[in-house]
């Protein structure tokens, strides 16, 4: 057996070839035509011109700026292979346009652009076979590259099954296409499924499905760990040792899902008992979290759905077995979850429990801000809401925010620990990992309050200085000018003392800042942007997000006990 360390190089070494191998080929191909239909034509203009095209083989052939305008096109001319849409537009919306279009063509990758607002229109669209959606208020080049890829990936399978003629090509690629193509986006039939199932020989039946899911718990950490950012290394890794597994038992395959998620399918034509299959599942998955921890020193979570017969029924099992591994948040990590065992208890007593065990944690702090938290903590459990992970997550943040809690504090401690634990807050996945959290925050808390850390006086004289001025452009060069010393000396001390670079001091800061106004006025959120010093609303709500969990309105939503609305504005 190769040690892991031999093996890791072995399959980096593979994925490099593969990679280069399937690049030559892809420059091969001729381009995709993509159509943007946009009625904001600076939406539509900036999109059309600032995508590096030509990176994911595609070009733009034309841009509408309604549905009829789009239909007209795709009538006369070449049929687009990519279509991106708006959904809101004049004289006819995205709904129409894709709806039109679906009457006569399955094959044409779809793609919305849609804002915050939009979801109901989005379910509506996702059930006419969208292959993502992009939130226009959001959206970073990052999350456009990532849409852009898995609809290369798309096509570029419908390329290999049209001109394969019963050749197959690639197995173990097309092998992950076809399950893919098939449960997610029902690119072809159950027959024609059928027939490639055949064709490659998987380990596959339509006699009483199972779907699993495995999730890398704090994926992050595991990215950190292969020094892999994109996590094609980790990918292609997994799936060896997974697929190598399965091949033992002789049952079952898998793909990858998402960057952190694996899909298991298991057939079992040849038990009839429930409890075997029960059994043969249970030591299958415990296997593989086995060698996980063994070689990888990683963990892994499983939610797995019922069983039904028939391949048509793969994309319910799919979604069944996904909302089984997100219950994970309440009921623990490195577990295997069954939907049916997790549907049976309710939320509301998997949550009072959750929340009640870690009561004589929080009665570490002093009375009257034992009773603040024991009061938010009651008025959440009032709403009902105790299925929500959002809620909860937020309940936290609010939690974490109580001034008698944090009295003790001045306010360059305030702002680094609610900074530090509330981002910790967000990376959180379980409502046990939130509490213990929240439990370490008060004991730091109780630490830290009334034992003053003494600043370096130059770095005292920074903090002072973004403090009277956090609301201008200010930058490093310029605080080190004032205090006639080097930038990079500057720096170094700076990043020393307080554990953080300077342009994400003054950011919390101003986010900080916007905390107070949001709760102390009624300006809207695009003021007080401006007002604590940032030039762009939307990367301000984002960074706002990324600071406390929540988007600013959200945030002051907390404040007034209305969770019904902070979910929505997440």
């Amino acid at each position: 057996m190769l040690c892991t360390r031999s093996y890791c190089g072995l399959v980096r070494r593979h994925s490099m070839f593969s990679l280069q191998h399937h690049m030559s080929a892809w420059r091969r191909l001729s381009m995709w035509n993509v159509m943007i239909v946009e009625d904001e034509m600076l939406v539509r203009l900036g999109f059309k011109n600032s995508v590096q095209w030509e990176h994911y083989g595609m070009a733009v052939c034309a841009d509408a700026a309604n549905g009829r305008e789009a239909w007209d096109y795709y009538s006369r001319e070449v049929k687009p292979d990519v279509i991106i849409t708006d959904l809101r537009m004049p004289i006819m919306g995205g709904i129409e346009l894709i709806k039109k279009i679906r009457e006569q063509d399955a094959q044409t990758r779809i793609v919305i652009l849609s804002c915050m607002e939009d979801f109901d229109l989005i379910r509506q669209a996702m059930q006419l076979g969208i292959s993502n959606y992009i939130l226009k208020l959001t959206m970073t080049e990052e999350e456009i590259h990532n849409v852009l890829m898995r609809v290369r990936e798309e096509l570029g399978t419908q390329q290999t099954i049209g001109t394969s003629k019963g050749i197959i090509y690639n197995p173990d690629s097309l092998k992950e296409n076809i399950i893919k193509n098939f449960v997610f986006y029902h690119l072809y039939s159950k027959e024609e499924f059928a027939r490639h199932i055949d064709q490659l020989k998987l380990r596959l039946h339509p006699e009483r499905l199972v779907v699993c899911m495995m999730e890398i718990n704090h994926f992050e950490q595991v990215q950190t760990k292969f020094n892999d950012e994109k996590g094609e290394l980790i990918r292609v890794t997994f799936l060896n040792v997974l697929s190598e597994l399965l091949s033992h038992s002789g049952r079952g395959e898998v793909v990858s899902d998402e960057d952190k998620r694996y899909l298991f399918l298991f057939s079992f034509r040849d038990i009839a008992s429930e409890y075997q299959i029960r059994e043969e599942l249970t030591a299958t998955m415990t296997q593989i979290q086995k060698v996980l921890k063994r070689f990888f020193n990683i963990s892994a979570t499983f939610g797995v759905s019922s069983m039904k017969s028939g391949y048509a029924s793969l994309h319910a099992l799919y979604l069944e077995s996904e909302k089984a591994v997100r219950q994970k948040f309440y009921y623990g990590s490195e577990r295997i979850l069954y939907l049916r065992e997790t549907e049976l208890e309710t939320g509301d007593s998997v949550v009072r429990t959750r929340l009640q065990q870690f009561h004589e944690k929080w009665s570490m702090i002093e009375e009257g801000a034992q009773r603040d938290v024991e009061a938010i903590v009651q008025t959440f459990l009032a709403t009902g809401r105790l299925r929500n992970e959002q809620d909860i997550r937020n309940l936290f943040v609010r939690l974490l925010h109580i001034p008698s809690v944090t009295a003790a504090l001045n306010e360059t401690e305030f702002m680094l620990l609610i900074s530090s634990y509330g981002e910790e807050m967000q990376r959180a996945e379980t409502l046990e990992e939130c509490a213990g959290i929240y439990s370490r925050f008060l004991a730091e808390v109780l630490t830290t309050g009334g034992t003053k850390k003494q600043l370096n006086k130059d770095i005292a004289k920074t903090v002072q200085y973004v403090q009277d001025r956090f609301n201008e452009e200010i930058s490093l060069q310029q605080i080190a000018e004032y205090l006639e010393l080097s930038p990079n000396y500057l720096s170094v001390l700076f990043k020393k003392e307080l554990q953080l670079n300077f342009t994400e001091y003054l950011n919390r800061i101003r986010l900080e800042k916007a905390k107070e106004l949001l709760l102390g006025t009624n300006l809207k959120s695009y003021e007080i942007a401006q007002m604590v010093g940032f030039t762009d609303d939307s990367y301000f709500s984002r960074a706002f997000k990324k600071h406390t969990g929540v988007r600013p309105n959200g945030f002051r939503r907390l404040w007034v006990n209305d969770w019904t609305g902070v979910a929505e504005d997440r």
